[in-house]
């Protein structure tokens, strides 16, 4: 990892889910991102994987607009 890229980790892991919901063909949008984040979390086992999802879905969650048009 790069120095100074504080969140590479997470950005892999995005990078990852949106190109498997592409694959699929699920819509990728911040509805389908954080269900998928929370589906991983739910069977993931690995610690370090855990918790870089659940800074994933903060990260995710916070740049989330409340009302749609915002």
């Amino acid at each position: 990892m790069v120095k100074g890229d504080r969140y590479a980790l997470q950005k892999e892991a995005l990078d990852n889910m949106i190109r498997s919901l592409i694959y699929i063909g699920v819509p990728v949008n911040n509805k389908t991102i954080m269900q998928r984040i929370m589906n991983q979390l739910m069977v993931e086992t690995n610690a370090e994987r855990q918790e870089t999802l659940r800074v994933l879905l903060q990260l995710v969650v916070r740049f989330t607009p409340d009302e749609p048009g915002v």
